[in-house]
């Protein structure tokens, strides 16, 4: 997941801009780690793969975390490729 976000960022530019105001800075920061801990959660506690060793059991209010953190991700994402081509409505 690393990887795939990564090479959207490099594609959309979504890199932290020194020119850039430094509260869109810190945005940016906090999106590399909902997108680090997203995928670290999934690795480690999802049993898509079969349950580990390191199988964590989490609260329901951290599952919703997880989910609507990943989901504003996936819609940041959209924004920025609808932006890049022209389709943003906003």
């Amino acid at each position: 997941m690393g990887k795939l976000y990564k090479q959207v960022r490099e594609e959309y530019h979504m890199h932290q801009d020194k020119d850039a105001d430094k509260r869109i800075n810190k945005l940016l920061s906090g999106l590399n780690s909902i997108v680090s801990a997203v995928a670290e959660m999934r690795n480690k506690s999802g049993d898509a793969h079969g349950m580990g060793k390191e199988r964590l059991n989490i609260d329901k209010h951290h599952a919703r975390l997880a989910v609507n953190a990943a989901m504003i991700m996936a819609d940041f994402i959209l924004s920025v490729e609808e932006k890049a081509n022209g389709e943003e409505d906003y």
